[in-house]
């Protein structure tokens, strides 16, 4: 009799509750409305809405007391009208029963069919105007999709229930517009369960209170938040506290809350030890942590390693029992690449997997140094070699493949980062952030970013690392021959890969002697080329591309011929690469036969700075690194004279 009153008391409040308006704040004045400017979304709903708020209700009360996988639910939408014609008709996705639809305490009629929740407003709405509705609805679906529900089990310590909808399954537990492009500018969830257990939410917890048997908890998330990183979890948690002071002013200390079950309490503590340090190694490359808290809630069973949602990631409780430190690390860096900046569409879903997957060799090497980075940058290629499905990692057919999404987009990140230099590459990450803070961003706007901040078009390399599936093949050969105490080494490159007609990029050789080595780099972007040098010393061996940066096949082919079809047919100076540059940069020339060559080195007003090249040269392709690193940032010229040629070349220095 009891227990009946007391269900009976949970209904009636929550009716109370789902009726009600509370006076809560809500803000959604801050968004980047740029994304409305770009690619149409894939959803499958036209959508002439702007969302700025969800208030999302949910009754979890029987769902963890009595195992009742049906829970009433409310949510209030805040939308504007934001195309240039008027409307009278609002849609959202919902795979639910809705009960009514209201606007100021007034019934709409709506229809609620394969998915699509059609509202029929009050009035026709002109572009620009705040639609204010409120959404009465029930999950009464029995599977786990988009909502999770788990009894207590040997794996499940407690009663669980929790959501996890990405990539489009958030409309299986709340109405919504279930689309990464759009935004909402803000968002509160209001939990209802048991007075034992606990929910965690997105953002700060606003208030918990308890009535009767049940607890209330309200969390606010004021920070833009997509769809499928909007979640709750629930169950009988403990939870402990780390802080992390921000690198950043004001030094605001952030707190990373972790919510798991009692008996993995020490366990946990141990796993999220260094939580703090993947923190302050991001900040460092990435900028200021974007939001107002941080966590993890553990459940299993979970189907996913981990999930980055906003603020607080959900994580299988496998990791806290083997230790995932770079999973951790990979949620966290979601933050950044996922929830601040968020892929626009799932076409550009290596934006978010792609670059958490890089982050946590960016965080293998702020721990232990460059050698772990290569050596897990090297596994990842050795993994995508034996398992590549041979699509391009933009637009995939399966979005979460490991080899794709994750390993090839890390992989291209790190050959981005090779081909800029870390100066350059790490203010683009910065550049591309800052344009895109709690907003969305395409393939496209990373390739402007790029582009923009290298002051070169890179459309190549994103065509044929990113539009493009697969790799380039090289075989290659090189010979020595000597003149005097003078060593020439030429190197002959060769692509034979047939998908794609040239990859141009920068390829470091590893030149051997005796006693030493030395690296050069030369810019590959020619089917067919070679590279002549000249050395004082004996060559042992030459090794193609020492640190594995380039993600390829190559193999030697001793009988290729290097001295066949390799003779420039013309001079010609190059421009530098990169440029502009810091420190460092390669100019390459070509002499079509035996010639004096000069090439000097001058400022803007035409003072000589350094000579780079003073001397008879064989015929050949040719580079040299001019080395900067004593120079003013700035303009500078250089010019390449031989007896019957003469050519100059601006190049821009930036430190």
């Amino acid at each position: 009799m009891k227990l009946k009153l007391t269900f009976s008391l949970i209904f009636i409040y929550t009716h109370i509750v789902l009726s009600q308006n509370f006076e809560y704040p809500i803000t959604y004045e801050c968004k980047n409305d740029l994304r409305f400017l770009k690619s149409s979304s894939s959803n499958t709903i036209t959508h002439d809405f702007d969302i700025l708020y969800y208030e999302i209700t949910v009754n979890w009360y029987n769902v963890l007391k009595s195992s009742d996988r049906i829970y009433p639910g409310k949510v209030r939408v805040v939308a504007r009208v934001d195309t240039l014609i008027s409307t009278n008709q609002f849609y959202l996705n919902s795979y639910l029963t809705i009960d009514s639809v209201k606007k100021s305490n007034n019934q709409l009629n709506f229809t609620n069919s394969n998915g699509v929740l059609t509202i029929n407003l009050d009035r026709t709405y002109s572009q620009n105007e705040i639609i204010d509705l409120e959404i009465y609805f029930r999950r009464t679906r029995t599977d786990n999709r988009g909502f999770y529900y788990y009894p207590k089990s040997s794996q499940t310590l407690e009663n669980l229930a929790y959501t996890m909808t990405e990539p489009s399954d958030a409309r299986y537990w709340f109405p919504c517009y279930d689309d990464p492009s759009n935004k909402a500018d803000s968002m509160r969830l209001i939990i209802f369960v048991p007075k034992d257990f606990v929910a965690t939410g997105n953002g700060l917890l606003e208030r918990k209170y308890t009535i009767g048997d049940t607890t209330i908890f309200v969390w606010f998330e004021r920070h833009p938040i997509t769809t499928y990183l909007i979640a709750i979890t629930a169950s009988k948690y403990s939870m402990f506290v780390q802080n992390y002071t921000s690198k950043y002013p004001p030094f605001e200390t952030i707190e990373i809350q972790n919510y798991q079950w009692q008996a993995d309490s020490l366990r946990s503590v141990y796993v999220m030890r260094n939580t703090g340090l993947m923190m302050e190694c991001f900040e460092i490359y990435y900028g200021k942590y974007p939001f107002d808290k941080y966590g993890h809630s553990t459940v299993s069973p979970f189907s996913y390693g981990g999930m980055e949602h906003q603020t607080i990631s959900t994580i299988h409780r496998n990791w806290l029992t083997s230790d995932g430190q770079y999973g951790i690390a990979h949620e966290l860096a979601h933050q950044w690449w996922g929830d601040l900046v968020t892929c626009e569409t799932w076409k550009d879903i290596w934006l978010n997997e792609g670059f958490a997957t890089f982050s946590e060799d960016l965080y293998k090497e702020f721990t232990q140094g460059k050698s772990a980075y290569f050596s897990s940058m090297n596994a990842r290629a050795n993994y995508y070699y034996n398992y590549n499905p041979g699509y391009a990692i933009y637009n995939p057919p399966q979005l979460f493949n490991g080899a794709i999404s994750y390993y090839k987009g890390a992989l291209v990140l790190n050959m981005l980062r090779y081909v800029l230099g870390d100066s350059l590459f790490f203010q683009t990450l910065m550049n591309y952030r800052n344009q895109f803070s709690y907003s969305t961003a395409t393939t496209e706007d990373f390739k402007n970013v790029v582009s923009q901040t290298a002051g070169e078009d890179f459309s190549y390399f994103f065509n044929q690392w990113v539009y493009q599936p697969d790799h380039p093949v090289y075989i290659y050969n090189w010979k020595v021959t000597q003149n005097q105490n003078k060593y020439n080494l030429t190197f002959y490159l060769k692509q034979t890969q047939t998908h794609y007609s040239v990859y141009k990029m920068p390829v470091e050789l590893k030149i051997q002697f005796p006693s030493s080595d030395t690296t050069v780099r030369v810019w590959n972007n020619q089917r067919e080329q070679s590279f002549t040098f000249e050395f004082n010393d004996t060559i042992n061996s030459v090794i193609f591309d020492p640190q594995n940066y380039i993600l390829k096949q190559a193999s030697r082919d001793i009988s290729l011929d290097v001295f066949q079809d390799n003779i420039p047919q013309k001079f010609e100076l190059l421009q530098n690469y990169p440029n502009p540059f810091n420190s460092q940069t390669m100019i390459r020339f070509s002499i079509p036969g035996k010639d004096f060559v000069s090439i000097k080195l001058f400022d803007l007003n035409g003072n000589e700075i350094k000579t780079l090249v003073n001397g008879e040269l064989n015929s050949g392709n040719y580079s040299i690194t001019l080395d900067a690193s004593q120079l003013s940032s700035g303009v500078y010229f250089y010019t390449m004279k031989t007896n019957s040629f003469k050519s100059t070349k601006k190049l821009v220095l930036i430190k």
